[in-house]
C-alpha cells in the first residue's frame, strides 16, 4: 500500500517552522531569526514614517508623535510654529512633558 512517493518540491524554500515538512529541532532559532527580521523591518518603517511626518495644522493638545517628530524639535520649525500660534492667539505646547524629561532619550541628546 504505502501511498506512493512524496511529491516533488523545491529545495530552496525557507520557513521558520522547518520547510515543507516541519523539523522542530530548528524551530526555536528560526523563530528568533524571523522575529528579528520583523522587528528590523518595523524599525525601518517607523524611522521612515517619523522622518516624513509633517503637520499642516498645529495640534490642539499634546499628542505622542510630538516626542519623535523632528518638526517639534528643529529650531527652524519651532520658530515657524510659534509665529503661527501667536497670530492665532494660542500657546506653544512643549513636545516633551516635564514628567518625561528625565528618561526620554531625545531630550537628553538635545541638551548636550
Amino acid at each position: 500500500m504505502g501511498g506512493g512517493a512524496r511529491f516533488a518540491h523545491p529545495k530552496w524554500v525557507w520557513t521558520y517552522y522547518g520547510g515543507w515538512w516541519p523539523e522542530p529541532k530548528g524551530a526555536a532559532l528560526n523563530s528568533v531569526i524571523t522575529m528579528g527580521a520583523i522587528l528590523g523591518l518595523t524599525g525601518v518603517a517607523w524611522s521612515v514614517s517619523a522622518d516624513r511626518e509633517r503637520r499642516l495644522m498645529y495640534p490642539q493638545n499634546w499628542i505622542p508623535s510630538m516626542l519623535w517628530a523632528k518638526e517639534f524639535h528643529d529650531p527652524q520649525h519651532v520658530a515657524f510654529w510659534k509665529e503661527q500660534l501667536a497670530k492665532e492667539g494660542r500657546e506653544w505646547i512643549e513636545p516633551i512633558p516635564d514628567s518625561m524629561k528625565s528618561w526620554w532619550p531625545l531630550y537628553r541628546n538635545s541638551q548636550k
